[in-house]
Protein backbone atom coordinates (compact mmCIF):
# COMPACT_ATOMS: atom_id res chain seq x y z
CA UNK A 1 0.00 0.00 0.00
CA UNK A 2 1.48 3.36 -1.05
CA UNK A 3 1.36 5.62 1.99
CA UNK A 4 0.79 9.39 1.82
CA UNK A 5 3.08 11.62 3.84
CA UNK A 6 0.66 11.93 6.79
CA UNK A 7 0.38 8.15 7.14
CA UNK A 8 4.11 7.63 6.79
CA UNK A 9 4.57 10.14 9.61
CA UNK A 10 2.29 8.04 11.82
CA UNK A 11 4.32 4.97 10.92
CA UNK A 12 7.55 6.75 11.82
CA UNK A 13 6.15 7.74 15.23
CA UNK A 14 5.02 4.16 15.78
CA UNK A 15 8.44 2.81 14.83
CA UNK A 16 10.11 5.12 17.33
CA UNK A 17 7.59 4.08 20.00
CA UNK A 18 8.20 0.40 19.24
CA UNK A 19 11.98 0.81 19.49
CA UNK A 20 11.66 2.70 22.77
CA UNK A 21 9.39 0.24 24.58
CA UNK A 22 10.76 -3.05 25.97
CA UNK A 23 9.04 -6.36 25.38
CA UNK A 24 6.71 -7.07 28.33
CA UNK A 25 7.82 -9.66 30.87
CA UNK A 26 6.28 -11.32 33.88
CA UNK A 27 7.65 -8.50 35.99
CA UNK A 28 4.95 -6.28 34.44
CA UNK A 29 1.66 -6.39 36.36
CA UNK A 30 -0.54 -7.01 33.31
CA UNK A 31 1.68 -9.81 32.05
CA UNK A 32 2.37 -11.82 35.20
CA UNK A 33 0.30 -14.81 34.10
CA UNK A 34 1.59 -14.94 30.54
CA UNK A 35 4.64 -16.48 28.95
CA UNK A 36 5.59 -14.89 25.62
CA UNK A 37 9.30 -15.69 25.74
CA UNK A 38 9.04 -17.64 22.48
CA UNK A 39 7.91 -14.51 20.68
CA UNK A 40 10.67 -12.85 18.68
CA UNK A 41 10.01 -9.34 17.38
CA UNK A 42 13.45 -8.54 16.04
CA UNK A 43 12.78 -10.38 12.76
CA UNK A 44 9.09 -10.03 12.04
CA UNK A 45 8.18 -11.50 8.65
CA UNK A 46 6.55 -9.44 5.92
CA UNK A 47 2.78 -9.20 6.48
CA UNK A 48 0.70 -11.83 4.72
CA UNK A 49 -3.00 -11.27 5.31
CA UNK A 50 -6.03 -10.91 3.06
CA UNK A 51 -9.23 -9.01 3.60
CA UNK A 52 -12.57 -9.87 2.03
CA UNK A 53 -15.49 -7.47 2.29
CA UNK A 54 -19.17 -7.91 1.54
CA UNK A 55 -20.62 -5.59 -1.08
CA UNK A 56 -21.15 -1.90 -0.28
CA UNK A 57 -24.87 -1.04 -0.01
CA UNK A 58 -24.75 2.34 -1.79
CA UNK A 59 -26.57 5.40 -0.33
CA UNK A 60 -23.24 7.18 -0.04
CA UNK A 61 -21.82 4.46 2.20
CA UNK A 62 -18.09 3.85 1.80
CA UNK A 63 -17.05 0.26 2.51
CA UNK A 64 -13.71 -0.74 1.06
CA UNK A 65 -10.23 -2.03 1.82
CA UNK A 66 -7.82 0.38 3.48
CA UNK A 67 -5.61 0.85 0.41
CA UNK A 68 -8.61 1.97 -1.66
CA UNK A 69 -9.83 4.19 1.18
CA UNK A 70 -6.50 6.01 1.40
CA UNK A 71 -6.28 6.37 -2.37
CA UNK A 72 -9.87 7.54 -3.01
CA UNK A 73 -11.12 8.91 0.32
CA UNK A 74 -7.94 10.30 1.82
CA UNK A 75 -9.55 13.40 3.36
CA UNK A 76 -12.00 11.39 5.47
CA UNK A 77 -9.48 8.72 6.44
CA UNK A 78 -6.90 11.32 7.43
CA UNK A 79 -9.45 13.01 9.72
CA UNK A 80 -9.95 9.86 11.79
CA UNK A 81 -7.11 7.38 11.34
CA UNK A 82 -4.88 7.45 14.41
CA UNK A 83 -7.17 9.83 16.31
CA UNK A 84 -8.78 7.07 18.38
CA UNK A 85 -5.65 4.94 18.73
CA UNK A 86 -2.51 7.05 18.72
CA UNK A 87 0.74 5.71 17.21
CA UNK A 88 2.69 6.94 20.24
CA UNK A 89 0.63 5.12 22.87
CA UNK A 90 2.86 3.17 25.29
CA UNK A 91 1.81 -0.17 23.82
CA UNK A 92 4.55 -2.26 22.23
CA UNK A 93 2.23 -4.28 20.02
CA UNK A 94 0.05 -1.39 18.89
CA UNK A 95 3.24 0.42 17.86
CA UNK A 96 4.26 -2.67 15.89
CA UNK A 97 0.83 -2.76 14.29
CA UNK A 98 0.84 0.88 13.19
CA UNK A 99 4.44 0.75 11.97
CA UNK A 100 3.61 -2.20 9.69
CA UNK A 101 0.03 -1.29 8.81
CA UNK A 102 -0.63 -2.24 5.19
CA UNK A 103 -4.08 -3.85 5.13
CA UNK A 104 -7.47 -3.22 6.63
CA UNK A 105 -10.94 -1.90 5.96
CA UNK A 106 -12.86 1.37 6.10
CA UNK A 107 -16.56 1.84 6.80
CA UNK A 108 -18.17 5.27 6.52
CA UNK A 109 -21.94 5.66 6.94
CA UNK A 110 -23.29 9.14 6.07
CA UNK A 111 -25.68 11.15 8.19
CA UNK A 112 -29.12 9.55 8.79
CA UNK A 113 -28.42 6.52 6.56
CA UNK A 114 -29.78 3.40 8.23
CA UNK A 115 -28.41 0.14 6.87
CA UNK A 116 -30.64 -2.92 7.19
CA UNK A 117 -28.17 -5.45 5.76
CA UNK A 118 -25.12 -6.40 7.88
CA UNK A 119 -21.69 -5.66 6.43
CA UNK A 120 -18.88 -8.18 6.86
CA UNK A 121 -15.08 -8.12 6.93
CA UNK A 122 -13.14 -11.39 6.82
CA UNK A 123 -9.44 -11.17 7.66
CA UNK A 124 -7.43 -14.31 6.89
CA UNK A 125 -3.86 -14.65 8.13
CA UNK A 126 -2.01 -16.46 5.35
CA UNK A 127 1.60 -16.09 6.50
CA UNK A 128 3.75 -15.43 9.52
CA UNK A 129 2.38 -11.96 10.34
CA UNK A 130 -0.58 -9.66 9.78
CA UNK A 131 -1.36 -6.08 10.85
CA UNK A 132 -4.85 -5.06 9.68
CA UNK A 133 -6.54 -1.84 10.74
CA UNK A 134 -10.29 -1.26 10.73
CA UNK A 135 -11.69 2.27 10.76
CA UNK A 136 -15.42 2.83 11.31
CA UNK A 137 -17.20 6.19 11.19
CA UNK A 138 -20.95 6.36 11.86
CA UNK A 139 -22.21 9.89 11.17
CA UNK A 140 -25.05 11.53 13.19
CA UNK A 141 -28.31 9.62 13.05
CA UNK A 142 -26.81 6.76 11.02
CA UNK A 143 -27.10 3.07 11.86
CA UNK A 144 -25.15 -0.01 10.78
CA UNK A 145 -24.27 -3.58 11.70
CA UNK A 146 -20.67 -4.68 11.16
CA UNK A 147 -19.36 -8.23 11.43
CA UNK A 148 -15.59 -8.69 11.72
CA UNK A 149 -13.89 -12.11 11.56
CA UNK A 150 -10.24 -13.08 12.09
CA UNK A 151 -9.14 -16.55 10.97
CA UNK A 152 -6.20 -18.48 9.50
CA UNK A 153 -2.56 -18.72 10.45
CA UNK A 154 0.11 -21.16 9.26
CA UNK A 155 0.06 -24.61 10.84
CA UNK A 156 3.14 -25.60 12.78
CA UNK A 157 4.99 -22.27 12.62
CA UNK A 158 4.62 -19.42 15.08
CA UNK A 159 3.00 -16.30 13.66
CA UNK A 160 2.04 -12.88 15.00
CA UNK A 161 -1.12 -10.90 14.42
CA UNK A 162 -1.49 -7.33 15.73
CA UNK A 163 -4.61 -5.43 14.76
CA UNK A 164 -6.35 -2.18 15.59
CA UNK A 165 -9.98 -1.10 15.31
CA UNK A 166 -11.04 2.53 15.69
CA UNK A 167 -14.76 3.32 15.93
CA UNK A 168 -16.45 6.72 15.97
CA UNK A 169 -20.20 6.80 16.58
CA UNK A 170 -21.46 10.35 16.17
CA UNK A 171 -24.51 12.06 17.73
CA UNK A 172 -27.57 9.81 17.66
CA UNK A 173 -25.75 7.11 15.68
CA UNK A 174 -25.95 3.39 16.37
CA UNK A 175 -23.49 0.60 15.61
CA UNK A 176 -24.05 -3.09 16.27
CA UNK A 177 -20.55 -4.52 16.11
CA UNK A 178 -19.73 -8.24 16.21
CA UNK A 179 -16.17 -9.54 16.11
CA UNK A 180 -14.52 -12.88 16.71
CA UNK A 181 -11.13 -14.52 16.28
CA UNK A 182 -10.64 -18.22 15.60
CA UNK A 183 -6.99 -18.36 14.58
CA UNK A 184 -5.08 -21.59 14.15
CA UNK A 185 -2.81 -22.71 17.02
CA UNK A 186 0.62 -21.04 17.31
CA UNK A 187 -0.76 -17.60 16.44
CA UNK A 188 0.10 -14.81 18.89
CA UNK A 189 -2.76 -12.34 18.66
CA UNK A 190 -2.59 -8.75 19.97
CA UNK A 191 -5.76 -6.76 19.40
CA UNK A 192 -6.70 -3.22 20.37
CA UNK A 193 -10.27 -2.00 19.86
CA UNK A 194 -11.48 1.45 20.89
CA UNK A 195 -14.84 3.10 20.33
CA UNK A 196 -15.77 6.75 20.84
CA UNK A 197 -19.45 7.37 21.55
CA UNK A 198 -20.98 10.84 21.16
CA UNK A 199 -24.18 12.40 22.55
CA UNK A 200 -27.23 10.09 22.37
CA UNK A 201 -25.20 7.56 20.38
CA UNK A 202 -24.92 3.84 21.04
CA UNK A 203 -22.56 0.98 20.39
CA UNK A 204 -23.65 -2.58 21.04
CA UNK A 205 -20.77 -4.99 20.55
CA UNK A 206 -20.15 -8.70 20.99
CA UNK A 207 -16.62 -10.15 21.05
CA UNK A 208 -15.73 -13.84 20.62
CA UNK A 209 -12.34 -15.34 21.52
CA UNK A 210 -11.73 -18.95 20.49
CA UNK A 211 -8.44 -19.62 18.68
CA UNK A 212 -4.71 -18.75 18.82
CA UNK A 213 -2.21 -20.03 21.35
CA UNK A 214 -1.97 -16.57 22.89
CA UNK A 215 -4.28 -13.61 22.65
CA UNK A 216 -4.25 -10.20 24.29
CA UNK A 217 -7.43 -8.16 23.76
CA UNK A 218 -7.57 -4.52 24.88
CA UNK A 219 -11.11 -3.21 24.41
CA UNK A 220 -12.21 0.29 25.39
CA UNK A 221 -15.32 2.39 25.02
CA UNK A 222 -14.97 6.15 25.54
CA UNK A 223 -18.21 7.92 26.44
CA UNK A 224 -17.88 11.48 25.14
CA UNK A 225 -21.46 12.79 24.98
CA UNK A 226 -24.43 12.80 27.36
CA UNK A 227 -27.08 10.20 26.62
CA UNK A 228 -24.50 7.82 25.13
CA UNK A 229 -24.78 4.06 25.67
CA UNK A 230 -22.26 1.24 25.43
CA UNK A 231 -23.03 -2.47 25.70
CA UNK A 232 -19.90 -4.65 25.72
CA UNK A 233 -20.34 -8.42 25.73
CA UNK A 234 -17.61 -11.03 25.34
CA UNK A 235 -17.27 -14.82 25.31
CA UNK A 236 -14.06 -16.83 25.48
CA UNK A 237 -13.40 -20.59 25.40
CA UNK A 238 -9.80 -21.48 26.32
CA UNK A 239 -8.42 -25.02 26.29
CA UNK A 240 -5.16 -27.00 26.09
CA UNK A 241 -2.36 -24.45 26.78
CA UNK A 242 -4.13 -21.38 25.40
CA UNK A 243 -3.44 -18.07 27.12
CA UNK A 244 -6.16 -15.39 26.97
CA UNK A 245 -5.74 -11.86 28.27
CA UNK A 246 -8.80 -9.60 28.32
CA UNK A 247 -8.41 -5.96 29.34
CA UNK A 248 -11.51 -3.79 29.14
CA UNK A 249 -12.14 -0.16 29.95
CA UNK A 250 -15.40 1.77 30.27
CA UNK A 251 -14.26 5.38 30.18
CA UNK A 252 -16.91 7.94 31.08
CA UNK A 253 -15.59 11.37 30.19
CA UNK A 254 -19.01 13.00 30.66
CA UNK A 255 -22.02 12.28 32.81
CA UNK A 256 -25.50 10.95 32.07
CA UNK A 257 -23.97 8.06 30.13
CA UNK A 258 -24.45 4.32 30.48
CA UNK A 259 -22.10 1.37 29.99
CA UNK A 260 -22.90 -2.28 30.56
CA UNK A 261 -20.28 -5.04 30.29
CA UNK A 262 -20.48 -8.82 30.58
CA UNK A 263 -17.55 -11.13 29.76
CA UNK A 264 -17.90 -14.91 30.17
CA UNK A 265 -15.11 -17.48 29.88
CA UNK A 266 -14.88 -21.26 29.91
CA UNK A 267 -11.49 -22.81 30.78
CA UNK A 268 -10.27 -26.38 30.72
CA UNK A 269 -7.08 -28.47 30.46
CA UNK A 270 -4.15 -26.12 31.32
CA UNK A 271 -5.58 -22.92 29.89
CA UNK A 272 -4.82 -19.50 31.38
CA UNK A 273 -7.11 -16.46 31.40
CA UNK A 274 -6.61 -13.05 32.92
CA UNK A 275 -9.46 -10.55 32.89
CA UNK A 276 -8.87 -6.99 34.07
CA UNK A 277 -11.69 -4.49 33.72
CA UNK A 278 -11.68 -0.80 34.58
CA UNK A 279 -14.57 1.59 34.97
CA UNK A 280 -13.14 5.11 34.89
CA UNK A 281 -15.37 8.11 35.63
CA UNK A 282 -13.93 11.57 35.11
CA UNK A 283 -14.46 14.49 37.47
CA UNK A 284 -17.97 16.01 37.28
CA UNK A 285 -19.28 13.12 35.13
CA UNK A 286 -22.37 12.94 37.33
CA UNK A 287 -25.24 10.72 36.31
CA UNK A 288 -22.94 7.96 35.09
CA UNK A 289 -24.44 4.47 35.21
CA UNK A 290 -21.85 1.73 34.71
CA UNK A 291 -21.93 -2.01 35.34
CA UNK A 292 -19.22 -4.63 34.84
CA UNK A 293 -19.38 -8.39 35.27
CA UNK A 294 -16.87 -11.15 34.56
CA UNK A 295 -17.94 -14.78 35.05
CA UNK A 296 -15.65 -17.77 34.61
CA UNK A 297 -16.43 -21.47 34.45
CA UNK A 298 -13.48 -23.80 35.12
CA UNK A 299 -13.48 -27.45 34.06
CA UNK A 300 -10.03 -28.54 35.27
CA UNK A 301 -7.82 -28.28 38.34
CA UNK A 302 -4.90 -27.21 36.15
CA UNK A 303 -6.35 -24.00 34.72
CA UNK A 304 -5.29 -20.57 35.97
CA UNK A 305 -7.99 -17.93 36.08
CA UNK A 306 -7.56 -14.37 37.32
CA UNK A 307 -10.23 -11.70 37.35
CA UNK A 308 -9.70 -8.15 38.52
CA UNK A 309 -12.45 -5.51 38.40
CA UNK A 310 -11.25 -1.94 39.00
CA UNK A 311 -13.11 1.30 39.74
CA UNK A 312 -11.52 4.74 39.21
CA UNK A 313 -14.18 7.20 40.34
CA UNK A 314 -13.75 11.00 40.46
CA UNK A 315 -17.46 11.93 40.70
CA UNK A 316 -19.92 11.33 43.52
CA UNK A 317 -23.37 11.35 41.94
CA UNK A 318 -23.41 8.11 39.98
CA UNK A 319 -24.00 4.38 40.02
CA UNK A 320 -21.07 2.07 39.35
CA UNK A 321 -21.11 -1.62 40.24
CA UNK A 322 -18.95 -4.59 39.37
CA UNK A 323 -18.70 -8.28 40.10
CA UNK A 324 -16.60 -11.33 39.26
CA UNK A 325 -17.08 -15.05 39.78
CA UNK A 326 -15.04 -18.22 39.26
CA UNK A 327 -16.77 -21.56 39.65
CA UNK A 328 -17.48 -25.05 38.39
CA UNK A 329 -20.50 -26.81 36.94
CA UNK A 330 -23.06 -27.60 39.60
CA UNK A 331 -23.27 -31.34 40.25
CA UNK A 332 -26.96 -31.05 41.05
CA UNK A 333 -27.59 -29.49 37.65
CA UNK A 334 -25.77 -32.37 35.98
CA UNK A 335 -27.73 -34.84 38.09
CA UNK A 336 -31.01 -33.17 37.14
CA UNK A 337 -30.30 -33.47 33.40
CA UNK A 338 -28.97 -37.02 33.65
CA UNK A 339 -32.02 -38.05 35.66
CA UNK A 340 -34.07 -36.99 32.66
CA UNK A 341 -32.20 -39.23 30.25
CA UNK A 342 -29.30 -37.11 28.99
CA UNK A 343 -25.85 -38.77 28.84
CA UNK A 344 -23.24 -37.03 30.98
CA UNK A 345 -21.37 -35.44 28.06
CA UNK A 346 -24.57 -34.10 26.53
CA UNK A 347 -25.66 -32.77 29.92
CA UNK A 348 -22.34 -30.92 30.24
CA UNK A 349 -22.75 -29.49 26.76
CA UNK A 350 -26.22 -28.19 27.60
CA UNK A 351 -24.95 -26.47 30.75
CA UNK A 352 -21.91 -24.93 29.04
CA UNK A 353 -23.96 -23.53 26.19
CA UNK A 354 -26.54 -22.21 28.66
CA UNK A 355 -23.75 -20.48 30.60
CA UNK A 356 -22.57 -18.63 27.46
CA UNK A 357 -25.99 -17.95 25.96
CA UNK A 358 -26.53 -14.51 27.62
CA UNK A 359 -23.65 -13.22 25.48
CA UNK A 360 -24.75 -14.96 22.29
CA UNK A 361 -28.28 -13.62 22.76
CA UNK A 362 -26.91 -10.12 22.06
CA UNK A 363 -26.03 -11.10 18.47
CA UNK A 364 -28.70 -9.68 16.19
CA UNK A 365 -27.53 -11.42 12.99
CA UNK A 366 -28.92 -14.95 12.75
CA UNK A 367 -26.14 -16.41 10.59
CA UNK A 368 -23.45 -15.02 12.89
CA UNK A 369 -25.32 -16.28 15.95
CA UNK A 370 -25.20 -19.75 14.40
CA UNK A 371 -21.46 -19.35 13.71
CA UNK A 372 -20.76 -18.48 17.34
CA UNK A 373 -22.93 -21.38 18.51
CA UNK A 374 -21.12 -23.76 16.15
CA UNK A 375 -17.68 -22.63 17.36
CA UNK A 376 -18.72 -23.17 20.96
CA UNK A 377 -20.25 -26.55 20.12
CA UNK A 378 -17.01 -27.64 18.41
CA UNK A 379 -15.03 -26.59 21.48
CA UNK A 380 -17.37 -28.45 23.83
CA UNK A 381 -17.25 -31.74 21.91
CA UNK A 382 -13.62 -31.16 20.79
CA UNK A 383 -14.13 -31.26 17.02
Amino acid sequence: MNAPAWLEKQRDVARQTFDRLPLPTRRDVDWQRFDIRKLKLDKVAEPALTEKLSASPGNGVIFCDMATAIAKHSDIVKEYLGKGISPDEPNKFNALHVSRLNTGAFLYVPRDVKLTVPLEILYTLTGASGFPHTLVVIEPGAEATLVQKFTGGPTGDMSIHASGTEVFVKEGGHLHYISYQNFNPNVYDFTLKRAHVARDAEIDWVIGMFGASFQRYDIECVMEGEGGNSFMYGVGFAEHNQQFGQFTKQHHKVGNTTSDLLFKNVLRDSAVTNYSGTIKVEKNANGTNAYQSNKNLVLSDKVKCDTKPILEIESNQLRCTHGATVGRLEEQHLYYLRARGLPEEQAREVLLEAFLDPVLARIQVEDVYKEFSSLIHQKVIRK
